[in-house]
């Protein structure tokens, strides 16, 4: 199973690593951006990367093996990838945390980005978990060629394939952090509705 955890800079994705791995032993737990970012990776680097790991779970499962991806990936996205359909089972949730709790953990991590335009990029992604129908025009335009939009075009909020459970970690430890993926995870490959 695939399994994809996203979530805006500072929801603590990445810190979770290693965590995530001492609790999932058996799945391959990697970096959304370990393949590489380019200098001015866009949206269509992100679809292209997401297409990319959706074919890396799909050699994982030939071995009987999970993979968990972290980093910022969209649900409507990885949908939309050409391999989607081959996948076999995915999973997506969001992490999530307040806004002056980021900014204060992308300040302390001095990299990039602490903006303005991090917070809405934030505040479309919990949107989005939620609702397939606000504002796909962000992930589509523009998008890389082979994306194919409609398989979820047209669904609506409540639609039982649209699935993207968020975790609040603003009051989370990173191992309690990574615990809550891994139940998720659990829940997820048991087939249960995830809210």
């Amino acid at each position: 199973m695939i399994f994809f955890v996203t979530g805006a800079s500072g929801s603590g994705k990445t810190a979770c690593m290693p965590d995530l791995a001492r609790l999932l032993p058996s799945a391959e737990v990697s970096d959304f951006d370990s393949l590489g970012v380019p200098p001015n990776a866009d949206k269509v680097w992100r679809q292209q990367s997401t297409e990319a790991w959706l074919r890396r779970g799909v050699a994982l499962a030939c071995e009987g093996r999970d993979l968990v991806v972290c980093g910022t990936t969209v649900l409507g996205e990885i949908l939309a990838c050409p391999s989607a359909p081959d996948a076999g089972p995915l999973a997506a949730c969001l992490l999530d945390c307040a806004d002056v709790l980021r900014v204060a953990r992308l300040r302390e991590r001095g990299t990039h980005g602490c903006t303005q335009d991090m917070l809405s990029w934030a505040a479309w992604l919990r949107l989005h978990a939620v609702d397939p129908g606000w504002r796909p025009d962000v992930v589509r335009d523009g998008a890389a060629p082979d994306m194919r939009w409609e398989r979820w075009a047209g669904w609506q909020r409540g639609d039982p394939r649209w699935q993207c459970p968020t975790i609040d970690t603003t009051a989370l430890s990173l191992p309690e952090v990574a615990a809550a993926i891994a139940r998720w995870a659990a829940a997820a490959r048991r087939g249960e509705k995830r809210s």
